[in-house]
């Protein structure tokens, strides 16, 4: 997914405002608000999201919102997606470095604490990119992007993926091993809650248990019933060693979508609990306690994307989704667990 989003986020984003403006814009935002009239926040989902334990205590929704690679991703459109993701109940936002829009978000996420939101409720990751790897880089890194943000901490920290910058680190290897050891000192002074990876394999994460430091909270990679089996394997992996797993690309992503969405046996599937396909579609992921990231700037979407625990799949109709791979695999992003040495 990174590797798309490069083309798609190539603009650079202009200088952050300081954590003392964004607070200052989030107030001014919220009296306008007020002294408006301004229509109350949507209904919470009908049943509330539960969250994933991690290593260390924290909580994890099970349902979150992706913030990358689409029109309503970046600028303002970001800032009022995320403000209406969270005054609809959605508290999981999944965003990185690479997606060029951590001002942007920060500021919805301020505004939506000055509607009352709790920040503690919150659950935001980001992911360190590769040109940031290494650990001098990652020292500096870490206080710049909680100045974009606005924020004093964020909830998950992951690497975006195994690669390195063979010039700063020699291998590989030996970047993600420095930059999850430098990350370690943000995750003991609490700026950083939990440390995670994105599109790792079982080889990989090995390498990190390895270090015997933070835990592995969370692995994010593409998974869905086309998944190929480096995935499932690795989805196997962290389930074995209580590492939680996020799922990007459950509806196809921007590219797909529409395709595997209209799909009639998806339909049919979610028709008898009044439910749409990408309903099923994000209901076979936690059903086999993954967590989902879908992303969309729409509040009626958003709303359907929250509302998959108040029904469950048939044995039989897991079991239908689960042979599709059987006809046909697929990879939209290119990634490969444990591909990178």
């Amino acid at each position: 997914r990174a590797l798309g989003c490069r083309r798609l986020c190539a603009k650079p984003p202009p200088r952050p405002p300081s954590a003392m403006a964004w607070s200052l814009v989030a107030s001014l935002t919220a009296a306008l608000l007020a002294s408006s009239g301004a229509a109350a926040a949507p209904a919470a989902p009908a049943r509330p999201v539960p969250r994933v334990a991690l290593p260390g205590g924290a909580q994890m929704p099970m349902v979150g919102l992706g913030l990358c690679c689409r029109p309503t991703a970046s600028g303002d459109a970001v800032r009022q997606s995320v403000l209406d993701f969270l005054l609809l109940g959605g508290r999981h936002l999944d965003d990185a470095e690479l997606y060029k829009n951590h001002h942007e978000v920060g500021l919805g996420i301020q505004q939506a604490i000055a509607q009352g939101v709790p920040r503690e409720e919150i659950f935001f990751t980001t992911k360190i990119d590769v040109p940031n790897f290494g650990f001098e880089r990652v020292l500096e890194w870490v206080p710049k992007m909680l100045g974009e943000l606005g924020l004093d901490y964020v909830d998950l920290v992951l690497l975006h993926w195994a690669g390195g910058d063979d010039e700063v680190c020699g291998t590989a290897r030996q970047c993600r091993l420095e930059t999850w050891l430098a990350l370690q000192r943000f995750w003991r002074g609490g700026q950083i809650r939990s440390l995670g990876v994105s599109n790792f394999g079982p080889r990989q994460l090995k390498e990190i248990q390895a270090l015997l430091g933070a835990p592995i909270a969370v692995n994010q990679l593409e998974f869905h019933p086309w998944a190929e089996e480096p995935h499932r394997e690795t989805v196997a992996f962290c389930h074995q060693q209580g590492i939680a797993v996020t799922a990007y690309g459950s509806m196809g992503s921007s590219g797909g979508a529409g395709q595997l969405t209209a799909e009639e046996a998806f339909k049919q599937l979610g028709a008898p609990h009044g439910k749409t396909a990408g309903q099923v579609l994000l209901r076979w992921a936690v059903q086999q306690n993954i967590t989902v990231i879908p992303g969309t700037g729409n509040p009626k979407h958003m709303r359907e994307n929250l509302d998959v625990f108040d029904f469950a799949l048939p044995a039989e109709g897991m079991d239908f989704m689960d042979s599709l791979r059987q006809g046909q695999t697929f990879n939209l992003f290119g990634h490969v667990p444990d591909k990178i040495p």
